[in-house]
């Protein structure tokens, strides 16, 4: 007899505005702001104008949402790693480098999107306009910032990391964390199409262990 513990859960459809920023993460990294258009979101996810500015003001408003969404994912992952007490070795740093590794090379497009944010800072006027500044740490790319910076700081002045000036090394950090997802499911896709994506991801992390060793080991 079947009793409702045996009954499989339906699984619930996603939020209108969590499917809207899905698309508009994959819209924005691959056309990045300017060309990223709401009339493009809305036939992408099937969507009037008006129903859009239900959910955001406008365009800025949508990027900084989309970025927060990437941000805010990458630092519950890697929050209670960073929180723990006791030293910063090398060897905890690099696991978290490939938790963070690891959700980007499955989803490229969140890698591009935060190189695009990256890119834009101190760019007046251009780039990629968005609602959330490096500096605002009640956001979550804000605060993943602050939190990187100074765990590597902390690293480095009890002598369990290399010592980098700390821009250089959030910079490191980001620099082989991010710039591999971003281009290198494309780059397989187009030089080995039949490659294992699974294997490439499993081998990459094994690679950015080693790149991060080799870059923050004292």
């Amino acid at each position: 007899m079947t009793t409702p513990l045996d009954v499989p859960a339906i699984p619930q459809p996603r939020p209108q505005r969590e499917l809207i920023l899905d698309k508009a993460v994959e819209l924005f990294a691959a056309r990045g702001f300017e060309a990223m258009t709401m009339r493009l979101l809305g036939d992408a996810v099937g969507l009037d104008n008006s129903s859009l500015y239900r959910h955001f003001s406008g365009k800025t408003a949508l990027a900084g949402a989309a970025l927060d969404r990437v941000a805010g994912e990458v630092l519950a992952l890697i929050e209670d790693q960073v929180a723990q007490t006791g030293p910063v070795t090398p060897a905890t740093l690099e696991t978290v480098a490939a938790d963070a590794g690891g959700y980007f090379f499955d989803r490229p497009a969140a890698a591009r999107l935060m190189l695009h944010w990256i890119m834009s800072m101190g760019a007046e006027g251009q780039g990629f306009s968005v609602s959330a500044s490096a500096t605002d740490t009640s956001r979550p790319g804000g605060r993943l910032l602050e939190v990187m910076q100074q765990w590597l700081g902390d690293g480095a002045r009890r002598g369990d990391l290399r010592r980098h000036a700390t821009p250089d090394a959030v910079i490191i950090l980001l620099g082989a964390v991010l710039l591999r997802p971003a281009t290198y499911g494309y780059l397989l896709a187009s030089l080995e199409p039949t490659g294992s994506r699974a294997a490439a991801r499993e081998t990459w992390l094994l690679e950015l262990r080693a790149a991060v060793r080799g870059a923050f080991a004292p």
